[in-house]
């Protein structure tokens, strides 16, 4: 290897010969090394373990045993395959719900949903998105083909839907954030995650992502392009696109305007929302 002669301030080539050990130096060497690799995978292999034991899948399907609602629904075979999914980071099972039947009937088919109802079916439409008086496959415009649902098995465990904190907002007294790919809207209070509904967007895409303020609100509104449809306790983000009451049936079904439920529409409009109040539409 190279090393400098220090004498005559050059650099010169020096060889050094590493010296081989003797043979029991050599095992001794190796027996620390092949303990270390054998405590490794040891470890390596409790971590895995506990990674598995500690998964939220698994601390999930540990709730079958006692849950008094999965016992309900397995009895009655409404299940569509017995798993436990964590939405939204609620343990969920998933239901099929029968031609003529919504949200509301359902929760008054299970007793111990039964118990509560009001908060059963509020949490239930929540979690996926829809309203609970809506008729799988029912007749006009109460009428939706979503026909599973996710039902929780701890209605204690609150839903993180959308961020809890968004900076973006920290310096604005209330801002609206409109996520289009979860079809959720959320309102917030300086940054602060105050409500969350969910909503129904434009199909195909037809509401536009971009940064909006409310310019006007009116409290019976017609469409001005889709044959005078009613639009009542609107809010106008510009461009002919409004925040209104409406069907919100669990996908985007709307022509471009962001469909909230009615009882939340009139909470926006009468004691939340007001002229100036900024918001983005995401997703």
């Amino acid at each position: 290897m190279p090393g400098l002669n220090a004498h005559c301030g050059c650099a010169a080539w020096i060889r050094f010969e590493p010296r081989p050990l003797a043979p029991g130096l050599s095992i001794l060497a190796a027996i620390p090394n092949k303990l270390n690799l054998t405590k490794a995978i040891i470890l390596l292999n409790v971590a895995v373990i506990l990674l598995f034991l500690l998964s939220p899948s698994v601390r999930a399907q540990d709730m079958e045993q006692d849950n008094p609602i999965y016992k309900e629904l397995a009895e009655q075979g409404r299940m569509t395959t017995g798993q436990i999914d964590m939405v939204y980071e609620v343990p969920c099972v998933e239901v099929m719900l029968e031609s003529g039947e919504s949200i509301r009937t359902f929760v008054y088919s299970v007793p111990s949903l039964k118990k509560k109802p009001i908060p059963a079916q509020d949490r239930i439409a929540l979690i996926n998105g829809t309203h609970y008086l809506l008729v799988v496959n029912g007749p006009g415009n109460i009428s939706t083909d979503k026909n599973k649902i996710f039902v929780p098995l701890d209605f204690s465990i609150e839903p993180k839907i959308l961020p809890e904190f968004l900076p973006g907002a920290a310096n604005h007294e209330k801002y609206i954030l409109i996520d289009r790919r979860q079809q959720y809207l959320g309102l917030y209070e300086w940054g602060n995650l105050k409500y969350t509904y969910p909503i129904s967007s434009g199909t195909h895409n037809s509401t536009p992502l971009r940064k909006f303020v409310v310019h006007y609100m009116d409290e019976v509104h017609y469409s001005s392009k889709y044959e005078q449809a009613p639009m009542d306790h609107a809010l106008s983000i510009g461009n002919d696109y409004f925040i209104h009451e409406g069907i919100v049936p669990g996908y985007p079904a709307s022509h471009g305007c962001i469909r909230v439920f009615p009882l939340q529409a009139r909470f926006l409009f009468y004691q939340w929302a007001k002229p100036g109040i900024p918001g983005e539409i995401i997703g």
